[in-house]
């Protein structure tokens, strides 16, 4: 069943590439960005859309159900990475900010996030965040 459900998310992930690639942009680039990334062991060039809240000059991207992803682990140190916004690619950098890590970094970022996002909380809440166990990921961008 897995398998089926992951296929299915490529496919989904592949359309809405091609359409914040396009004119129609304007209909989901408010809220859904693409990031571009080369796989830090493999070197193969990525591109996953996901949610975004800007953050001053930067984007915060809240990876919901973290322990199931693995795509963010390229970001655990500073990565380069280009983002589509808007229609427009930016040459950014970006780090992920564990909340059992660096709670004192992650909690604005997130906090940011919940304003634009406020149902993510409940996401947020099943990882048990703010506990000292928690496995809740934000990765940052900020503009290189």
């Amino acid at each position: 069943m897995a398998g089926a459900h992951n296929q299915i998310m490529g496919v989904a992930d592949r359309v809405v590439c091609r359409v914040l690639q396009s004119p129609a942009h304007r209909l989901i680039s408010g809220s859904i960005c693409v990031i571009r990334y080369r796989g830090r062991r493999s070197g193969t060039t990525y591109s996953t859309p996901t949610q975004f809240a800007a953050h001053g000059d930067g984007l915060v991207i809240f990876v919901g159900r973290a322990d199931t992803k693995t795509w963010w682990r390229n970001f655990r140190e500073d990565r380069e990475l280009d983002v589509l916004v808007a229609g427009e690619w930016r040459a950014m950098v970006g780090r992920a900010v564990l909340d059992a890590v660096e709670p004192d970094a992650f909690a604005p970022l997130m906090e940011g996030y919940l304003l634009r996002f406020p149902k993510a909380s409940r996401l947020l809440e099943s990882t048990d965040a703010g506990s000292g166990h928690g496995h809740a990921v934000v990765v940052f961008c900020r503009p290189r």
